[in-house]
């Protein structure tokens, strides 16, 4: 693990004007944290603390919590009452209903995504408070705070903030975070409606003339549209 600080000219808080991210040896973020000045020059004055007990373990860690596989960074506020889980998600072809047609599927590729979820603990269960979605490039790197941003281009999700739209979905509650990965296919199983439209290069504005175009097809990068932002500016 390693910390990244920062400290900005106009901080938000001016007694706490460092800004501190822990990055895990896994990549996952946690934070972000903040500070006073004389915390950080204590802390590196200060003599290291043994790294080990006397059984050899690693003493007074502190670790995230069990997260679902493709997450990328993981933070919470000071209180822990909200967590932000982001994850990473692969180019697939996903079967879709639309409308409430409960008989009849389109087989549909769909970008390789960024799906963030912001959850709150209520009790001894999470509940999803918002799920944010967004197209990548499927080029194989790594996701990194350069990672530039495209439109989400099918409906139930806002072309302007990246929101998921739920409609009647009431299966928001989970018991732990790793369950999050099923979250996405409730997203899916979810008719899709005309709701926020279409964005891609067709040009094409109803959801089923596009479904017409592209059904039964893997999902060409060439149909993305930019949002002008990157992976970093989301936090």
């Amino acid at each position: 693990m390693k910390w990244q600080f920062e400290i900005s000219d106009i901080p938000e808080d001016a007694n706490f004007p460092v800004r501190g991210l822990q990055i895990m040896d896994n990549g996952v973020k946690r934070g972000p944290f903040y500070f006073r000045v004389e915390d950080i020059i204590q802390a590196l004055t200060k003599e290291p603390d043994n790294l080990h007990d006397a059984d050899g373990e690693k003493a007074k860690e502190e670790s995230t919590p069990v997260l679902p596989v493709g997450t990328v960074r993981y933070s919470t506020n000071k209180t822990g009452s909200k967590h932000r889980i982001t994850m990473v998600m692969d180019k697939k072809m996903w079967d879709i209903r639309y409308f409430d047609n409960e008989y009849k599927f389109y087989t549909v590729g769909f970008p390789r995504m960024i799906v963030q979820y912001l959850v709150v603990p209520v009790g001894s269960y999470y509940r999803i408070s918002e799920m944010r979605i967004y197209a990548v490039l499927d080029d194989r790197k790594p996701i990194s705070e350069e990672t530039p941003l495209f439109v989400f281009p099918y409906p139930n999700v806002s072309k302007g903030n990246a929101i998921v739209c739920w409609g009647q979905n009431e299966r928001l509650e989970i018991k732990n975070l790793v369950e999050l990965e099923r979250a996405f296919r409730w997203f899916v199983a979810a008719p899709f409606n005309e709701d926020h439209g279409v964005r891609t290069t067709f040009g094409i504005n109803r959801f089923k003339t596009l479904l017409d175009r592209i059904k039964d097809q893997p999902f060409d990068d060439e149909w993305l549209m930019p949002m002008n932002k990157t992976f970093g500016q989301l936090f």
